[in-house]
This record gives structure tokens, C-alpha cells and sequence, in this order.
């Protein structure tokens, strides 16, 4: 059986506070490297950069890997604006 490795990667840039904020919210989600997974994800924080590198075993499995981390990042994103202090 032939496998191929697909791969995506993506890089958000924005305030270091609210990078970290996202980082921290996100990071538990990665599989366990030992896990037998058909994809793996790597997520880095580095300055204002938050990057994630995303690999799957075929387009499909990587397709589904992307959307569950662009909608996690999404979600912590929002979930830091809900929460934080309104002035009015």
C-alpha cells in the first residue's frame, strides 16, 4: 500500500499577548507522538509569530486536521475577545 505524506502550514501573526493566549488555549490538542495517528500537527510560538504545521497521511485526513485547528484557533481567538474588559 502506497501512502503519501501531505503537509500544510500556517503562520498567524499578530499581538504576543493574545498569541499566547491562543497558544496556550490550543497547544493540549496536539496528539501524542507515540498516538499511531494518520496526522500530526506541530504548533510553535515564536515572538508574534504562532505557526502550526499540519502532516496527514492523504488530502482527506489532512483536509479534516485543518479545519479542527483553523476552528480551534478561530475559537480561542473569539473567546479572548468575549472575555476581555469592555470600556464603555
Amino acid at each position: 500500500m502506497f501512502l503519501m505524506r501531505v503537509e500544510a502550514e500556517f503562520e498567524f501573526d499578530d499581538d504576543v499577548a493574545k498569541l499566547k493566549a491562543v497558544y496556550e488555549a490550543v497547544k493540549e490538542e496536539r496528539a501524542d507522538e507515540t498516538d499511531k495517528k494518520r496526522s500530526f500537527v506541530n504548533i510553535e510560538l515564536k515572538g508574534t509569530k504562532l505557526g502550526i504545521h499540519i502532516c496527514g497521511d492523504d488530502v482527506v485526513r489532512l483536509r479534516a486536521a485543518v479545519n479542527t485547528w483553523l476552528r480551534l484557533v478561530k475559537i480561542a481567538e473569539e473567546m479572548i475577545e468575549v472575555c476581555q474588559p469592555r470600556t464603555f
